[in-house]
């Protein structure tokens, strides 16, 4: 699968390719994105030119006396062995006549007047002084490029530390997420096994009248949790709430309050340990919200304890 790469992210990365310091998948979509792009081929092009220029940075020095006398007589002892052994060779010693002096350039008169140095001009400059001129600016101009070089690497380099921070942003929120999902399936397993368990328990609840509330327990007598379902359950009044109550033959245990949805409907889960022959039934009742330790109003809801 291939990265595609932003605009952006390739104009940071123009720098590091015009050293030479991409990767081969990196540097494809780049020069891919370049071919098609007239402003970072442009910049690219720029930055190359840069580079090539980082080489003038390095000023010329000169090579170091004692080396340069050193390599002076290396050169004087061979010439001085090669002529040595031509004259044990040779009996007659030719000596060469000077080369005559092409008529082109004929000698110079006694009388003539010595050469004069051309007169300066302002809008000419001496071959030395040129030269001296283009040497400064290539320095210059290397130190600029140097420059530019290490800002386009600077930008580079934080471009990728954007990318390494936001990635590990990314990864932190995809692993909550993550724990988050895990944490709901763990629970939708645990109801699953409340509901469908060998050890489960069901306590229908209804009405008195036809049409009105209806509810469901689930008891796991294994896991000693409590799983409630209501339906149709009106809208409780302002400062008051439904409170869920289990009854023994001694006690009625609250088992936790709640509020119905817009439709009627809500969902009670609650962990109580009860010894299995103990309970007699389930009801609902309409208090005062936060609830109360007993019973003290009207039961909506209530069902029996099956025997089987």
């Amino acid at each position: 699968m291939t990265i595609e790469m932003t605009h952006d992210e390739v104009r940071e990365a123009l720098g590091a390719e015009a050293l030479g310091a991409l990767d081969g998948g990196e540097r494809e979509r780049v020069l891919a994105h370049v071919a098609g792009c007239d402003a970072c081929r442009a910049e690219l092009d720029a930055l190359r030119e840069a580079a090539a220029l980082v080489a003038h940075v390095a000023p010329h020095r000169p090579l170091a006396p004692a080396r340069t006398a050193d390599v002076r007589s290396r050169l004087l002892a061979r010439a001085a062995a090669d002529g040595v052994s031509r004259a044990s060779q040779d009996d007659v010693t030719i000596e060469a006549a000077p080369a005559p002096i092409p008529a082109a350039f004929p000698p110079p008169r006694a009388d003539a007047e010595p050469a004069r140095a051309a007169p300066s001009r302002p809008d000419v400059t001496p071959i030395t002084s040129a030269r001296r001129g283009r040497g400064a600016m290539a320095g210059w101009l290397a130190a600029a490029a140097s420059l530019l070089l290490l800002i386009a690497a600077g930008v580079y380099a934080s471009g990728l530390r954007r990318q390494v921070d936001a990635l590990q942003a990314r990864a932190t929120q995809l692993e909550a997420e993550r724990t988050r999902l895990a944490d709901r399936v763990q629970q939708g397993e645990a109801t699953v096994a409340s509901l469908s368990g060998p050890a489960v328990k069901v306590i229908e609840m209804a009405a008195a009248r036809p049409a009105d509330p209806t509810g469901r327990m689930f008891w796991d007598t294994r896991t000693a949790r409590w799983t409630f379902f209501a339906h149709n359950l009106p809208a409780t009044r302002p400062g008051r709430e439904y409170q869920l109550w289990l009854v023994t033959a001694d006690r009625k245990i609250s088992a936790g309050t709640f509020r119905p949805g817009p439709r009627g409907s809500a969902v009670v889960q609650a962990e109580y340990e009860l010894p299995p022959g103990s309970l007699q039934a389930v009801a609902v009742t309409e208090e005062p919200a936060g609830g109360q330790p007993q019973p003290t109003g009207a039961i909506v809801l209530a069902g029996a304890m099956s025997t089987r």
